[in-house]
């Protein structure tokens, strides 16, 4: 570790040991330059982050070569505000991303601000008003305009379900001819008995309902014609507990339409614009910082989130109010399909042409234990394979920084869950890119570069220059976790020079314009030449 923060230290600041207990180099300046690359103090640097950590982990982030840790919430680590926290960030010889604070500005060791997290994520909104009785708990996680969206799958809790009642607000009159209802039946779960309806304040029917699942119908003594339909459960079949939950209520007219139907639809967490009055705030207030922005993986079509309209429209317009966006896809972590792996390369790909030549990243998923991914026995294992495997992957389509969530839940929850294979694995490869920075960050060669397999086998790869010679950092993301045998065409590229592998100790001849090598299924190979041809 100590020799890890020694070469951090060169790449930022000029040589100077720094040890464990040392606060990180003094930031008087962060640049982003034209290729991605982001400068501190006129030196490039390749933030290696931690998401949302508490200062108890440092010492494990720092131990797996991480440089940053990004987020913070209130309270974290005892601390009274992000100010006092990024002075444990300090102390711990890391840099900050931090939400933006006043108190925060020409801290030594602040990197930049982030905006809240995910302002693109998904949530339903309706325009159903249902308004509950005073007397009801509302359970925010099942919002009550469920019981008017047309999925019967989903319900809303009616807490407690004796004596319930709630008001569906319409925005124009209706007339229906008869009703429905459907209870939700599960174990220990209270069951709508007796329900009364009325119409503006006027009764239409009572009626009592069976304890089973399934739409049952209601027949009005005449049609009814209102704008308020209030249903009051007079009676219940009684469960382990006094809360139970309907499913839906519909209401039909003569040709048979349900007119209480109110299907909700997505909006974003918060809108472009909401993010770009934040972004001018805080570089009015320090425009010395550049801003982070993390986008969930929705911009790409595969999640299915966002139709091509929405898509065009919200993702430029965010990107307009940060100086540096990432985003998070975790294939194996949060969705348990290792066969999703390539969508990291094809994620980091689409983000940076839609950045620009913004600086981007992603964050990294390093273990199972989601929450989201069913029982823990049968999560994938994220191995370290993958995770090398994603880190190249978003460096070769132009990542020019890394972050790692590291959050796990199962079998309880850890902030800093990553098993001890996966460790050792965040250490390799954080130092080789640490090591590799100023490769990493160097300019686009001017020789075209590329590489394809003798099958259908999907491969990367980029170039850059540095010191004379000519990097190339290539990686094999089949989905298929398969073999390939890869033909690299370098522009210029004479017989006979040498391709040293690094860190591999192994050194392959050149042909005329390019040269030869095996990857096993998700490998990774970094490559340098020497005094090759091209700018």
């Amino acid at each position: 570790m100590k020799a890890l923060a020694a070469v951090l230290c060169c790449v930022v600041c000029g040589p100077r040991l720094v040890s464990a207990d040392d606060e990180a180099p003094a930031i008087q300046k962060v640049e982003l330059a034209s290729n991605r690359a982001i400068q501190v103090n006129g030196q490039p640097f390749f933030p290696i982050m931690a998401w949302l950590q508490d200062a108890a982990n440092f010492p494990a982030v720092r131990d797996c070569g991480m440089n940053t840790t990004a987020g913070y919430w209130p309270g974290s680590s005892g601390t009274q505000d992000v100010v006092e926290y990024q002075g444990l960030v300090a102390k711990a010889g890391l840099y900050g991303v931090l939400p933006f604070g006043p108190g925060l500005k020409d801290h030594p060791q602040l990197l930049g601000y982030i905006h809240d997290d995910e302002p693109d994520l998904p949530h339903q909104v309706s325009e159903a008003e249902v308004i509950p009785a005073a007397h009801l708990a509302v359970n925010r996680s099942t919002p009550l305009w469920k019981i008017v969206d047309g999925v019967t799958h989903t319900w809303s809790v009616l807490d407690p379900m004796e004596g319930a009642a709630i008001t569906i607000r319409l925005r124009d009159k209706v007339t229906v001819e008869r009703l429905a209802v459907w209870p939700t039946i599960s174990p220990g779960l209270a069951v709508a008995k007796e329900v009364e309806f009325q119409g503006d304040g006027k009764p239409l029917v009572t009626a009592t309902l069976e304890n089973k699942k399934g739409r049952q119908e209601i027949r009005l003594p005449a049609p009814a014609t209102f704008r308020e339909l209030k249903l009051t459960v007079r009676s219940a079949y009684p469960g382990q507990n006094t809360w139970g939950s309907i499913s839906e209520i519909e209401g039909f007219d003569a040709a048979g339409d349900n007119r209480l139907l109110a299907p909700p639809r997505y909006e974003p967490r918060a809108q472009p614009e909401a993010s770009l009055a934040a972004y001018r705030k805080i570089k009015a207030a320090d425009p010395s910082r550049p801003v982070f922005m993390t986008l969930t993986g929705n911009f790409h079509p595969h999640f299915g989130k966002w139709t091509e309209q929405q898509r065009t429209s919200l993702y430029p317009a965010y990107i307009q109010a940060t100086d540096i966006v990432g985003y998070d896809i975790y294939p194996i972590y949060g969705w348990n399909k290792p066969e999703w792996i390539h969508l990291v390369h094809d994620a980091t790909q689409l983000l940076a042409d839609l950045a620009g030549s913004r600086p981007l990243y992603a964050w990294i998923e390093t273990s199972k234990g989601g929450q989201w991914t069913g029982a823990l026995e049968k999560q994938k294992e994220v191995t370290p394979a993958h995770i090398k495997a994603e880190v190249w992957m978003a460096i070769c389509r132009g990542a020019t920084a890394i972050g790692y969530f590291t959050h796990v839940w199962k079998p309880s929850y850890h902030q800093f869950g990553v098993p001890e294979a996966n460790r050792a694995a965040l250490r390799e490869i954080n130092a080789q890119i640490t090591r590799l920075a100023p490769a990493i960050l160097g300019a686009c060669p001017d020789q075209a570069v590329s590489v394809r397999a003798d099958s259908e086998i999907k491969l990367a790869v980029t170039g850059r220059r540095q010191g004379g010679s000519l990097y190339l950092f290539a990686v094999n993301y089949d989905e298929r976790a398969v073999a390939a045998e890869a033909t690299f065409s370098v522009a210029g590229l004479a017989a006979g020079a040498e391709i040293e592998v690094l860190d591999e100790d192994r050194v392959l001849p050149a042909e005329a314009g390019g040269f030869h090598d095996a990857f096993p299924p998700l490998g990774v190979h970094l490559y340098r030449i020497k005094n090759a041809n091209g700018g």
